[in-house]
């Protein structure tokens, strides 16, 4: 049994639901979660499932609508749904493959033990994964001392270059969380113009340490006329 190609199949399963009038965002859901728990396995022929655990990740509340949405991708193609008969175990499904070469029709739809070998694009897809990956590396800084030597350059303390390094580092160099920085070196300029802006600001509201009641100095006789 060929491995399955984590990428080739998604983009085969949802040219197919562009292509399929009768799927909703519902099914699409639904298939997806499936999708999450059979890559998590190591895409058997077969896994074993807990409703309760596919319809969080669906984010479907309904157990009918559960089990109508199962009932559609079965009879539509899929997936095949193997009920199960006694309540300790789980339901099996099986998987049908969309990772097809180039050449064949995405029309096309079988179970596991039919899938034509596919080496050349899990090849393929490996050297692609790793294009992307060692560009997302060449987009951060390699360690705290490269980010000490940038802000050395811009006259900036090495206190502050490892603020920004242990920030971004503990976030995974991402920005707000979700979106990965693709250039750490203008992240850093905008962290030291922030920076400014802060030291601005408390200067600003800082009062001053000349000013006192009426601008009169503290020895003021107060039995003298204003």
């Amino acid at each position: 049994m060929s491995d399955v190609n984590y990428i080739s199949h998604l983009n085969g399963v949802l040219r197919k639901f562009a292509d399929d009038e009768n799927i909703t965002s519902s099914h699409r859901s639904l298939y997806l979660a499936f999708f999450e728990l059979w890559n998590q396995k190591h895409f058997p022929k077969n896994i074993m499932l807990n409703s309760k655990q596919v319809m969080a990740l669906a984010k479907i509340r309904s157990r009918t609508t559960y089990h109508k949405l199962l009932r559609d991708l079965t009879n539509w193609g899929y997936l095949k749904y193997h009920p199960s008969t006694s309540p300790q175990m789980g339901s099996l499904v099986e998987m049908f493959r969309f990772d097809t070469p180039p050449d064949q029709k995405m029309d096309r739809t079988y179970p596991i033990s039919e899938q034509a070998p596919v080496q050349k694009l899990v090849s393929f897809n490996k050297h692609k994964s790793k294009h992307i990956i060692n560009s997302f590396i060449n987009t951060c800084p390699e360690n705290e001392q490269e980010v000490i030597t940038y802000f050395k350059a811009k006259n900036r303390s090495s206190l502050e270059a490892k603020k920004f390094y242990n920030f971004y580092e503990s976030i995974g160099w991402k920005l707000n969380g979700k979106n990965p920085i693709t250039n750490w070196q203008a992240c850093a300029k905008n962290w030291m113009l922030k920076a400014d802006e802060i030291k601005k600001d408390e200067k600003f509201n800082t009062p001053s340490q000349k000013r006192n009641n009426l601008h009169t100095s503290r020895n003021k006789n107060y039995g003298e006329p204003l």
